[in-house]
């Protein structure tokens, strides 16, 4: 094989290495996207396949019918009495009777007949339609009357039977039409409610509908997946990933906590955070200490991961101080317990009020730092001279600071403590915000000067089934949740307000 074939058959083979890829990726989307709005599409299920069945219901109107059947004897019929009817009389009654089927309706449209019959039975207008059979090869006809009413229906049939001679003599000559099967009065509808057909017709119209809308949902959504779209989306640095954590179902009330020190959290959770230390410590220049931690959005797990990776450095035997910034909704209360704490020192102001306490975590062997704040005085204590000076005062006594700050893609707090950092960690959740947001979040975190170490990409599948068995539990987020379903477009939201 020479050489330019040998190139045309490894482009090839790349070219449909590229489309396997981009199938599975689109797949994954769409699977993603119907795993979380799979109920879109029973919503538009019930409402095609309910709003069908009420056009059926609301547009029912039951029928009845009353039916007799007649035989046509002419006059000379008639006048035969016992004598009996000739083969003549015979052929003309039936012909009699077909005539006066093929005539019947526009007897029926008469003006005599119609005003004879609602002078009979008192009413404004025909009340039932009536229509006419005639038995092949017969001198016999069936008179069928319909409405919505049963006893004006068989009202009405009575009517037109006395009274068609009136107007029939005119056109076929002198009939009589003898009852050989009596009408009764109609007890149930001719007309059965039919709904089924519709409804599912309906339902499954707004099924495809939905299934559509999630398909479109998970090819459109632009939102940060893997590793390669960190550095190809937001040109920034990968310096770790997290897995997504699930806890088993138990009888008992377990821990659900994700910490290094839970058992249950498993060992690729452990591993990986061993590995982030390592990538956070090559991504740190010669005198960083105080290092901030910030994501996009609530609900990204910022606070689990710099509590986690707190803790593995505290391991090392390394003395860790972490700062609780995040004031308004802070992530470090879900994880660290007050009776886990263990109170060392307080700090007040010039005015005797107590600015800050640290305490000690003895299970992660870890330093707390918690303001003393009101909703009020949370701008005048997070600004950049008090926080400088916080940090300056501490930052000999530990060798790393860890600061866990608000997101910045919403409010301005982290902007604000970015001040006091040497460096920031950007935490990323693998498929939940818009890539656009993120940008304006590090455009933000960049406006500040202050040197971005990386992006971690936080709560990671590994393929459609998913990081380990899906029970039902999530990465320890339901706190979040709640802030998150009010943040839209992330600029507007109830960030760190009390929920009803």
């Amino acid at each position: 094989m020479s050489v330019g074939e040998n190139k045309t058959k490894n482009f090839a083979e790349a070219e449909e290495k590229v489309k396997e890829r981009y199938f599975d990726f689109y797949f994954s989307d769409f699977w993603r996207g119907f795993v979380k709005f799979w109920w879109v599409g029973v919503l538009c299920a019930l409402i095609f396949g309910g709003g069908m069945f009420y056009k059926n219901y609301s547009g029912y109107v039951p029928q009845y019918t009353a039916t007799a059947t007649f035989t046509v004897h002419t006059q000379n019929a008639v006048l035969s009495g016992d004598a009996g009817m000739s083969a003549y009389s015979f052929y003309y009654d039936r012909g009699s009777a077909s005539q006066l089927a093929s005539v019947f309706p526009y007897i029926l449209k008469s003006e005599i007949l119609q005003k004879q019959v609602c002078r009979d039975l008192d009413v404004d207008s025909m009340p039932a339609s009536v229509s006419v059979t005639c038995v092949d090869e017969t001198n016999m006809i069936t008179l069928t009357t319909t409405g919505s009413d049963p006893q004006l229906t068989y009202d009405t049939l009575m009517s037109v039977t006395e009274n068609y001679s009136k107007v029939s003599e005119y056109i076929v000559g002198q009939t009589k039409l003898v009852m050989i099967s009596p009408a009764t009065v109609p007890e149930s509808p001719s007309n059965s409610f039919s709904w089924r057909s519709d409804t599912l017709k309906g339902a499954l119209v707004g099924l495809l509908i939905g299934i559509a809308w999630i398909a479109i949902y998970g090819v459109m959504r632009r939102t940060i997946r893997t590793k390669d779209d960190i550095r190809r989306e937001l040109n920034q640095k990968c310096i770790g990933v997290m897995p997504q954590v699930y806890f088993k179902k138990y009888k008992s009330r377990i821990d659900k906590r994700i910490l290094i020190t839970n058992p249950l959290v498993g060992n690729a959770f452990l591993e990986s955070v061993r590995l982030l230390r390592d990538s956070v410590r090559n991504a740190m220049a010669n005198g960083d200490k105080v290092i901030m931690f910030t994501s996009t959005a609530p609900g990204e797990g910022k606070s689990v991961t710099t509590v986690n990776l707190a803790a593995i450095y505290a391991k090392n035997g390394e003395k860790i101080l972490l700062m609780d910034c995040d004031l308004r909704n802070s992530g470090i209360r879900r994880l660290i317990y007050n009776n886990e704490l263990e109170l060392k020192d307080k700090v007040y102001d010039k005015n005797g009020e107590m600015l800050y306490s640290i305490s000690h975590v003895d299970k992660l062997n870890i330093d707390l730092l918690s303001f003393n704040y009101k909703e009020k005085s949370i701008s005048k204590m997070l600004n950049m001279e008090a926080l400088q000076k916080i940090v300056g005062s501490l930052s000999e006594k530990y060798d790393l600071i860890f600061m866990d700050t608000p997101p910045c893609g919403m409010i301005a707090d982290a902007v604000i403590t970015a001040a006091a950092a040497d460096g920031a960690v950007y935490v990323i959740r693998q498929d939940m915000v818009m890539d656009t947001n993120i940008r304006q979040g590090l455009d933000a975190l960049e406006n500040t000067d202050i040197r971005l170490m990386g992006c971690i990409l936080n709560g990671a599948i590994g393929g459609i089934g998913g990081y380990g068995s899906n029970y039902g539990y999530g990465y320890g987020y339901a706190g979040y949740k709640k802030y998150y379903r009010n943040y839209k477009y992330y600029g507007k939201s109830s960030y760190g307000k009390k929920q009803k």
